[in-house]
């Protein structure tokens, strides 16, 4: 402790989690050491829940995609109304597994159980970093087994069939039904991608929105790089219109530039509306898998064309499409031997 030339007394300590020197001042040696005091309280009591997780937010949304944003948002939401004001050093893996519990009886998705275990792990692992705890309490914590799987489903026949059949100038949903591609990966197409001799389509980025506005960014993984078949019956129908190799395939504004989110949504939905289907591009993506594996497309081939990175989420497409076929031919049967 020392007195200053200005009256008020200060004293230096060293933190003992971050090892950084610290100083105190105050107008008596007994305010000073009742900063300290305190001081050492808190740092010994910890950070809140709510105050680390805020922290770690602040540092990793900057970082995230903008479809991963929404997600991992309504995750710290939910995160921070059950432990908020608790301490991060007190949460045990029996609070977190409870949490989850509670999400699967509310029906809850499994995949929205997943991705409230990947917030909680980033979290605890930044609450390590800062010297808050010694062990991530998530890290043995696993998603019930019995919660809800999300299963997306292909198109509907019909809605293939009036995609298949209409003159409709929009191709966006033709071309997803015809090449399996994501959303992005599609709006990123430019007619540079299209070896119309070869009859390749190239996939080596995607859009992403942020704020609406289009941005275009590598593959999420390597496997994302990749060439998929040109179909016959899409190449003639994108021949005519095929312009300066660097514009957009799908363009507002003659190639130059992508679509907007909000302008690609509205074409969507105009599209859907005139032509009559109910379908989402996504779907149009598991149909393309579907009628592979009704076609007998090898496994590992259509992993490479659909750019899975798991061979796993290959065969849950596999799963789904059999069981798919299974049914048209209960139902083609059924119609046989009960027909008059």
């Amino acid at each position: 402790m020392k007195k200053r030339s200005d009256g008020r007394y200060v004293k230096v300590i060293t933190d003992s989690k971050t090892h950084k020197r610290i100083s105190f001042y105050g107008q008596s040696a007994r305010e000073v050491n009742r900063k300290i005091f305190e001081y050492q309280e808190r740092v010994e009591r910890g950070s809140t829940f709510a105050e680390i997780a805020e922290a770690w937010w602040e540092e990793a949304q900057d970082e995230l995609a903008s479809q991963t944003v929404g997600g991992y948002k309504a995750a710290l939401k939910r995160a921070i109304a059950h432990y908020g004001d608790r301490y991060v050093k007190d949460i045990q893996p029996k609070d977190i597994l409870a949490l989850f519990k509670k999400m699967t009886a509310a029906d809850y998705a499994g995949k929205t159980i997943a991705n409230q275990r990947i917030v909680f792990n980033q979290i605890f692992d930044y609450a390590i970093l800062h010297n808050e705890i010694q062990f991530n309490p998530c890290s043995s914590v696993k998603v019930p087994k019995n919660a809800k799987k999300t299963v997306r489903h292909a198109a509907t026949d019909d809605d293939e069939k009036r995609i298949l059949t209409s003159n409709h100038e929009w191709l966006f949903p033709l071309v997803a039904l015809l090449t399996g591609l994501r959303k992005g990966e599609i709006l990123a197409l430019q007619w540079r991608d299209i070896d119309f001799d070869a009859g390749t389509i190239s996939v080596t980025k995607s859009i992403e929105h942020i704020n609406n506005k289009p941005h275009v960014k590598p593959p999420k993984t390597e496997s994302g790089n990749r060439v998929v078949p040109l179909l016959t019956v899409l190449a003639q129908r994108l021949y005519p219109l095929r312009s300066k190799p660097n514009y957009y395939i799908f363009s507002d504004d003659g190639g130059k530039t992508p679509l907007y989110k909000q302008r690609y949504n509205r074409l969507y939905a105009l599209y859907s509306e005139e032509v009559g289907i109910t379908c989402t591009a996504h779907q149009l993506r598991h149909s393309y898998a579907t009628i592979a594996v009704e076609e007998d497309v090898n496994p590992k081939d259509l992993q490479n064309a659909l750019g899975h990175a798991d061979i796993a989420t290959t065969m849950n497409v596999y799963a789904e499409a059999r069981k798919r076929s299974v049914e048209k031919v209960a139902a083609k049967l059924n119609a046989k031997y009960t027909s008059p």
